[in-house]
């Protein structure tokens, strides 16, 4: 299946993953920043985690909004919401200043589902395929704006001044792409709920694949990256420019591992599996990662891992969830995800800063362990067994 084959739905949407994949180097930069603003770990944690728990606030409080928008207000919602936060941020003068900013950021994710269901609407004439597109396409873009804009950073623009512009700037972008997304981006209106709510019964043969999913995002967030970011300046010595070379490293085994894997056809939770396999490699390499080289082989396994999982993961979710339910399940699933990953950063930071910097991916590494052990029990059954669905 090839990229001009796709429907316009699926072509379009991938296209404006591609234009997040340059603006997103403004969350890469984000630690450095508060680097430079003087946060600490630990304060840096606390911004994380009181973000995160006014989005679980907020996204409760949304009520019926969420049921009767169409997905593109929704993307165009998340959009404006990270406008106004990348132009505080580059105002910022103060600790406050940037929390608010975060708050106004995190009151955009509460349309975070729009993107599931916009994908289950665009994707669904081969889910595995084109979320491997989905995964590709915007990492080969980033391969090559990441290095130039960490360049650009670390050796010609590295005074505070000219990081608050590149904050503005990058927010003054984020406005554009809404004229995208409401003229450009072919409407999705959601045929069923987008409300999150906790309350939403998730079908019984779901319960092991939701699992892993959301005991993920709680080691993502606490092997957050702004730990990464001060190991790689203070403990190594590096620069913006070291960490925007891991962030190439992610591209590049991202890219080819989906090249490889794209006329393959891998039992999915079997390959869903070895992809965790490869990231307990990776979080057992960051648990001592003496250099800026253990670094990026690390990434670069993590990220085939991510790349063998990612697609089957969500294909597995995709098919299993009730077409009916789609919406409702993944807004259930998305809300169980932040509410578990909400504490994640702030523990992340004082275990950092009082026990050991990289302490973290030894907890990210636990969890890993434990999912993998999800999968190996979910292979061995008929829990999830697709076609038997299917049939």
């Amino acid at each position: 299946m090839r990229f001009s084959s796709f429907n316009i739905k699926a072509k379009r949407y991938i296209l404006l993953h591609t234009i997040y994949a340059v603006l997103i180097i403004s969350w890469v930069f984000f630690p450095v920043y508060l680097h430079e603003l003087g946060l600490t770990l630990v304060e840096v944690g606390a911004l994380f985690t009181l973000a995160g728990l006014a989005e679980v606030v907020l996204t409760y409080g949304a009520g019926k909004t969420l049921d009767k928008i169409s997905c593109n207000y929704g993307l165009a919602f998340i959009d404006f919401f990270e406008s106004v936060a990348c132009l505080i941020f580059g105002l910022a003068q103060n600790y406050t200043h940037i929390l608010i900013g975060r708050f106004i950021e995190k009151a955009g994710q509460i349309f975070t589902p729009s993107y599931a269901v916009y994908e289950n609407e665009a994707y669904k004439e081969d889910y595995e395929t084109l979320y491997q597109y989905h995964l590709m396409i915007p990492e080969v873009v980033q391969l090559v704006v990441f290095p130039i804009f960490g360049f650009v950073l670390t050796y010609v623009f590295l005074s505070l001044t000219a990081y608050r512009s590149f904050y503005i700037i990058v927010g003054a972008c984020n406005f554009l792409v809404i004229f995208y997304i409401l003229k450009i981006l072919p409407e999705v209106t959601p045929g069923v709920s987008l409300k999150k709510k906790l309350s939403i019964s998730i079908p019984r043969r779901l319960y092991v694949i939701a699992a892993a999913e959301i005991l993920l995002q709680f080691g993502d967030a606490v092997g957050s990256q702004f730990v990464l970011a001060y190991y790689i300046l203070d403990n190594l010595g590096g620069t913006f420019f070291s960490i925007s070379m891991v962030e190439a490293v992610v591209s590049c085994s991202i890219i080819v591992t989906i090249i490889l894997s794209l006329k393959r056809n891998p039992e999915m939770i079997k390959a869903a599996q070895y992809g965790i396999f490869l990231m307990m490699i990776y979080g057992l390499l960051m648990s001592w990662a003496p250099t800026m080289w253990i670094i990026f082989i690390a990434y670069f396994i993590l990220n085939i891992g991510h790349s063998l999982w990612f697609p089957r993961h969500r294909t597995l979710i995709m098919k299993l969830i009730p077409e009916e339910k789609r919406g409702e399940i993944l807004g259930s699933i998305t809300s169980l995800k932040k509410l578990i990953s909400v504490v994640g950063p702030l523990f992340a930071g004082l275990i950092a800063s009082k026990i050991y910097i990289l302490a973290p991916f030894v907890v990210q590494l636990i969890t890993f362990i434990i999912i993998y052990f999800i999968y190996w029990w979910a292979g061995k059954g008929s829990t999830i067994d697709i076609q038997k669905e299917q049939a």
